[in-house]
């Protein structure tokens, strides 16, 4: 199975979710007045997983393992804590809640084809907490169209790259975070060592400095990116940072929720 999740998974409905929610969120609620703000997030996670148990509402599992595998790529992620089998709880100690850690709880939802789930900050003076929830099912997820209008295959190994994509989504869906399709993409060609390659940057005829690209060929590099709007300036920075390297293409797939964006830029 390209997914595979530690621990049997029981699907909530929105009712069965806010029930058992309620009596978690009183629980995270407590551990946070007793203990302060300033408690490791481990510790955080071990207290309300033991209150739960000792409470008698159910089961507490940490650390859920989630595989996501295809061919010789395997990556694996760990899901802070679940309740009951269909309760889940991403638990952040950060300044604030930000767009990379909604984003975590939702690759989680995906992944394990669960529709709801809870993201709470226990660093700050109140607890900051959001309901996560999604529609999408594995099914919905592997529906997507192509849109390489923009596309060119300057060499084979941009021929590969399209293939490869849609066989990635084909087989995990969309959706997912960027980075899982980037690293087994990285994978594939050889690894980071291979694959992440830093290029000179230039102003004129002085050098700037060296950035790290991901390289397909010695003078074309790729990027996965997840824009779902203003897509026009993220293709603008791009081309402005290839007029200033020896690079000659940057092959852009954005993934766009149900629409997969090839596009070739070229100097």
């Amino acid at each position: 199975m390209p997914i595979e999740i530690q621990n049997r998974i029981v699907l909530l409905d929105q009712e069965a979710f806010h029930a058992l929610d309620r009596r978690l969120m009183g629980i995270v609620f407590d551990v946070h007045n007793e203990f302060g703000r300033f408690l490791d997030e481990e510790l955080y996670k071990r207290e309300i997983a033991a209150r739960w148990v000792e409470s008698g509402l159910g089961t507490a599992e940490r650390e859920v393992r989630i595989s996501v595998t295809h061919e010789t790529f395997r990556k694996e992620y760990r899901m802070d804590l679940l309740f009951n089998s269909g309760l889940m709880l991403e638990v952040k100690t950060a300044d604030v809640i930000v767009p990379a850690n909604r984003m975590q709880g939702l690759n989680y939802l995906f992944l394990s084809g669960m529709n709801h789930g809870r993201l709470v900050n226990l660093r700050p003076e109140r607890v900051e907490h959001e309901f996560l929830s999604t529609k999408l099912t594995h099914n919905l997820r592997r529906q997507f169209k192509v849109i390489d209008i923009g596309w060119r295959a300057v060499n084979p190994e941009s021929t590969w790259i399209w293939h490869k994509v849609v066989e990635l989504i084909d087989d995990w869906g969309a959706f997912l975070e960027a980075g899982l399709y980037r690293e087994a993409l990285t994978h594939f060609l050889g690894g980071p060592e291979r694959v992440i390659t830093k290029v000179p940057v230039h102003s004129g005829s002085r050098l700037v400095g060296e950035q790290p690209v991901h390289l397909l060929t010695r003078d074309t590099a790729f990027a996965i990116t997840a824009v779902t709007g203003n897509r026009a300036a993220m293709q603008e920075h791009q081309i402005r940072f290839l007029k200033h390297t020896p690079l000659r293409f940057i092959q852009w797939i954005n993934l766009n929720h149900h629409e997969i964006e090839f596009t070739t830029l070229a100097k």
